[in-house]
């Protein structure tokens, strides 16, 4: 791995991580709708100098695509977005991180339901192990109302982020991916577009602090995180580069300390890391599924 794609990796990774604790900040005083669109809205404006030279890339457009993207738009960012504003009134910064890594294996069942991919026995095993690590946080939070809203909250943002890396997949055998994300991302904006009372009222409201976080979340982890990490998968195979992804909930941990001086008690932060360690075994499973499968063909 080349300096410019560490580099690369590394920026995505903090960017990422660091808006769990951005979002935790903004939600006091913006509304999970009002923060969801300026955020996109900011981030469709910044990518589309970016995009722009990608449009004419492998593209076979089709009109039925349309409804396609729009679902997608829908699952992928807008619900995601408006979801993890909600549940971060409730839940900190680290645990929401925690949660979402378990993306993967949304991924898996789904593409076994539909696609028919098979799940090795070890990620069967992953699977029993993040229930298990998700169970142990609920148990940890069990006494808070609003954190038991805001914990299904999450886990409903990453069915929806399982789901959407599982439906792109028939559009990415025919469009370029940074041309696709920009229709998507424009297309979640204009479905927020219902949120835009609500915005106006939170930008006139809220403190400039949490009205800064909003801008920086869609500046830095919209924008140039997509674009950092774009680069880094233009040169690494997506397995070795979405592995770097486990290393969100560290970065959003140490932030949320750091920044917001949250300290996860030991069962919540056990269950996090079974959690993740699970996820962790779906993902190299199935990745070494794949390649024995490639080999015997």
């Amino acid at each position: 791995m080349d300096k410019k794609t560490f580099a690369a990796l590394c920026t995505t990774i903090f960017l990422w991580g660091s808006a769990f604790v951005a979002i935790r900040i903004a939600t006091v005083h913006f509304s999970p709708g009002g923060l969801a669109l300026l955020r996109l809205l900011i981030g469709s404006v910044l990518i589309l100098p970016i995009a722009g030279r990608h449009f004419f890339r492998k593209v076979d457009f089709r009109w039925w695509d349309i409804p396609h993207i729009i679902i997608l738009a829908t699952i992928g960012l807008s619900l995601y977005h408006v979801f993890l504003a909600y549940a971060e009134r409730s839940v900190p910064a680290g645990i929401a991180s925690f949660i979402v890594g378990q993306m993967p294996i949304i991924s898996a069942v789904l593409a076994l339901w539909f696609y028919k991919e098979r799940i090795p026995f070890w990620g069967c095993v992953g699977l029993v192990i993040s229930v298990g690590g998700v169970s142990l946080i609920a148990i940890a939070g069990n006494q808070e109302v609003a954190f038991t809203i805001g914990l299904w909250a999450v886990i409903a943002c990453t069915v929806f982020s399982g789901a959407y890396n599982v439906f792109i997949k028939p559009l990415l055998l025919r469009y370029d991916p940074v041309a696709l994300s920009a229709y998507i991302m424009w297309a979640s904006t204009l479905w927020l577009w219902q949120y835009f009372p609500d915005m106006v009222h939170d930008i006139r409201t809220a403190p400039a602090e949490d009205t800064w976080c909003v801008v920086y979340l869609g500046v830095f982890p919209t924008a140039v995180g997509y674009i950092t990490w774009s680069y880094a998968l233009a040169r690494l195979p997506t397995f070795k580069a979405t592995c770097w992804m486990f290393m969100l909930p560290l970065v959003s941990c140490l932030l949320g300390w750091w920044i917001l001086k949250e300290t996860p008690d030991l069962l919540t932060f056990l269950g996090g890391v079974i959690a993740m360690g699970g996820a962790i075994l779906v993902t190299l499973s199935k990745h070494k599924a794949q390649m024995l499968e490639k080999k015997r063909q």
